[in-house]
Protein backbone atom coordinates (compact mmCIF):
# COMPACT_ATOMS: atom_id res chain seq x y z
CA UNK A 1 0.00 0.00 0.00
CA UNK A 2 1.56 3.25 -0.53
CA UNK A 3 1.25 6.60 0.80
CA UNK A 4 -1.68 7.76 -1.00
CA UNK A 5 -3.54 4.54 -0.54
CA UNK A 6 -2.82 4.47 3.21
CA UNK A 7 -4.30 8.16 3.89
CA UNK A 8 -7.51 7.17 2.03
CA UNK A 9 -7.50 3.89 3.19
CA UNK A 10 -8.10 1.76 0.51
CA UNK A 11 -5.49 -0.47 -1.10
CA UNK A 12 -5.40 -1.35 -4.45
CA UNK A 13 -7.07 -4.05 -6.17
CA UNK A 14 -5.20 -7.29 -5.87
CA UNK A 15 -4.01 -9.17 -8.80
CA UNK A 16 -5.56 -12.73 -10.20
CA UNK A 17 -2.83 -14.71 -8.73
CA UNK A 18 -3.69 -13.12 -5.33
CA UNK A 19 -7.32 -13.47 -5.97
CA UNK A 20 -6.58 -17.29 -6.20
CA UNK A 21 -4.38 -17.00 -3.53
CA UNK A 22 -7.13 -16.11 -1.14
CA UNK A 23 -9.47 -19.27 -2.03
CA UNK A 24 -6.43 -20.84 0.92
CA UNK A 25 -8.36 -18.42 3.32
CA UNK A 26 -11.83 -20.31 3.00
CA UNK A 27 -12.89 -22.49 5.97
CA UNK A 28 -13.72 -24.56 3.15
CA UNK A 29 -10.58 -25.14 1.03
CA UNK A 30 -8.93 -28.77 1.67
CA UNK A 31 -5.10 -28.42 0.25
CA UNK A 32 -5.14 -31.92 0.54
CA UNK A 33 -7.88 -32.46 -2.47
CA UNK A 34 -7.59 -28.85 -4.55
CA UNK A 35 -4.94 -26.40 -5.53
CA UNK A 36 -4.92 -22.81 -5.96
CA UNK A 37 -2.44 -23.25 -8.69
CA UNK A 38 -4.59 -25.38 -10.93
CA UNK A 39 -7.65 -22.63 -10.41
CA UNK A 40 -9.60 -20.79 -13.04
CA UNK A 41 -10.45 -17.72 -12.34
CA UNK A 42 -12.94 -14.83 -13.53
CA UNK A 43 -14.27 -11.35 -13.10
CA UNK A 44 -18.03 -10.85 -12.60
CA UNK A 45 -18.58 -7.95 -11.06
CA UNK A 46 -16.16 -3.94 -10.98
CA UNK A 47 -16.92 -0.83 -9.46
CA UNK A 48 -14.54 1.72 -8.50
CA UNK A 49 -13.93 0.03 -5.18
CA UNK A 50 -15.13 -3.73 -5.53
CA UNK A 51 -14.78 -6.82 -7.68
CA UNK A 52 -16.12 -10.20 -7.61
CA UNK A 53 -14.26 -12.91 -9.07
CA UNK A 54 -15.13 -16.42 -9.57
CA UNK A 55 -12.55 -19.05 -8.93
CA UNK A 56 -13.28 -22.21 -9.81
CA UNK A 57 -10.75 -25.84 -8.33
CA UNK A 58 -11.56 -29.05 -9.29
CA UNK A 59 -13.18 -29.33 -5.31
CA UNK A 60 -15.58 -26.09 -5.08
CA UNK A 61 -16.42 -23.02 -6.84
CA UNK A 62 -15.30 -19.86 -4.87
CA UNK A 63 -17.00 -16.15 -4.70
CA UNK A 64 -14.20 -14.16 -3.75
CA UNK A 65 -15.15 -9.86 -2.75
CA UNK A 66 -12.04 -7.76 -3.44
CA UNK A 67 -12.96 -4.42 -1.71
CA UNK A 68 -10.58 -1.65 -1.72
CA UNK A 69 -11.36 -0.72 1.71
CA UNK A 70 -10.67 -4.25 3.56
CA UNK A 71 -7.57 -5.23 3.93
CA UNK A 72 -7.61 -8.33 1.57
CA UNK A 73 -10.24 -10.05 -0.99
CA UNK A 74 -12.08 -12.37 1.14
CA UNK A 75 -13.79 -15.88 0.30
CA UNK A 76 -17.39 -15.27 0.94
CA UNK A 77 -18.72 -18.55 -0.33
CA UNK A 78 -17.39 -22.50 -1.37
CA UNK A 79 -19.57 -24.42 -3.19
CA UNK A 80 -18.20 -28.09 -3.76
CA UNK A 81 -18.56 -28.92 -7.19
CA UNK A 82 -21.21 -32.03 -6.45
CA UNK A 83 -24.07 -29.36 -4.83
CA UNK A 84 -24.18 -27.01 -8.11
CA UNK A 85 -27.83 -28.48 -10.04
CA UNK A 86 -26.81 -29.57 -13.52
CA UNK A 87 -28.93 -28.95 -16.36
CA UNK A 88 -30.71 -31.43 -18.97
CA UNK A 89 -27.66 -30.79 -21.09
CA UNK A 90 -25.30 -31.90 -18.12
CA UNK A 91 -23.68 -28.54 -17.16
CA UNK A 92 -23.41 -26.37 -14.85
CA UNK A 93 -27.05 -24.83 -14.93
CA UNK A 94 -26.14 -20.77 -15.19
CA UNK A 95 -29.44 -18.54 -14.68
CA UNK A 96 -29.38 -14.78 -15.24
CA UNK A 97 -31.79 -12.26 -14.63
CA UNK A 98 -31.30 -8.42 -15.40
CA UNK A 99 -30.97 -5.82 -12.07
CA UNK A 100 -30.66 -2.43 -14.06
CA UNK A 101 -28.71 -1.41 -17.45
CA UNK A 102 -25.50 -1.93 -15.81
CA UNK A 103 -25.91 -5.07 -13.76
CA UNK A 104 -27.47 -8.47 -13.93
CA UNK A 105 -27.62 -11.06 -10.97
CA UNK A 106 -26.44 -14.50 -12.01
CA UNK A 107 -27.01 -17.85 -10.51
CA UNK A 108 -24.60 -20.40 -10.67
CA UNK A 109 -26.20 -24.12 -9.91
CA UNK A 110 -27.80 -22.85 -7.10
CA UNK A 111 -30.97 -22.08 -5.35
CA UNK A 112 -30.48 -19.16 -3.84
CA UNK A 113 -30.08 -15.51 -4.30
CA UNK A 114 -27.54 -14.35 -7.50
CA UNK A 115 -24.54 -12.69 -7.90
CA UNK A 116 -24.14 -9.23 -9.24
CA UNK A 117 -22.29 -9.31 -12.19
CA UNK A 118 -21.00 -6.24 -14.50
CA UNK A 119 -22.93 -6.66 -17.81
CA UNK A 120 -19.87 -4.46 -19.79
CA UNK A 121 -17.51 -7.24 -18.65
CA UNK A 122 -19.79 -9.68 -20.89
CA UNK A 123 -20.49 -7.72 -24.02
CA UNK A 124 -19.05 -9.74 -26.12
CA UNK A 125 -19.12 -13.16 -24.65
CA UNK A 126 -22.04 -13.93 -22.92
CA UNK A 127 -21.26 -14.27 -18.67
CA UNK A 128 -22.96 -17.91 -19.38
CA UNK A 129 -20.29 -18.97 -21.37
CA UNK A 130 -17.43 -17.15 -19.93
CA UNK A 131 -18.69 -19.61 -16.94
CA UNK A 132 -18.97 -22.82 -18.55
CA UNK A 133 -15.48 -22.39 -20.01
CA UNK A 134 -14.26 -20.89 -16.33
CA UNK A 135 -15.85 -24.49 -15.14
CA UNK A 136 -14.53 -26.87 -18.19
CA UNK A 137 -11.24 -25.29 -17.57
CA UNK A 138 -10.80 -25.74 -13.33
CA UNK A 139 -11.59 -29.90 -14.70
CA UNK A 140 -8.71 -29.94 -16.71
CA UNK A 141 -5.95 -28.16 -14.64
CA UNK A 142 -3.42 -28.48 -17.72
CA UNK A 143 -5.82 -26.24 -19.66
CA UNK A 144 -6.40 -23.50 -16.73
CA UNK A 145 -5.19 -19.75 -17.81
CA UNK A 146 -5.58 -16.29 -17.55
CA UNK A 147 -8.83 -14.98 -17.16
CA UNK A 148 -8.19 -11.74 -17.07
CA UNK A 149 -7.66 -11.41 -20.49
CA UNK A 150 -11.19 -13.96 -21.01
CA UNK A 151 -12.66 -11.04 -19.34
CA UNK A 152 -10.99 -8.66 -21.41
CA UNK A 153 -11.74 -10.89 -24.55
CA UNK A 154 -15.32 -10.64 -23.17
CA UNK A 155 -15.08 -7.40 -23.57
CA UNK A 156 -13.68 -6.76 -26.94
Amino acid sequence: MNLIESLLGYRSFSSELEIREAVKTSRSHDSSSESSDDASSLLIFETSRQHTWLVATSERVYFILDDVRKPAPQAKRAVPRNDLKVGPDGRIAVNTQPRSTTTGLVDIGLRQRGWLYSKDLFSRRPIEHAIDELLGAAEEPANAGDSRAGAAAARA
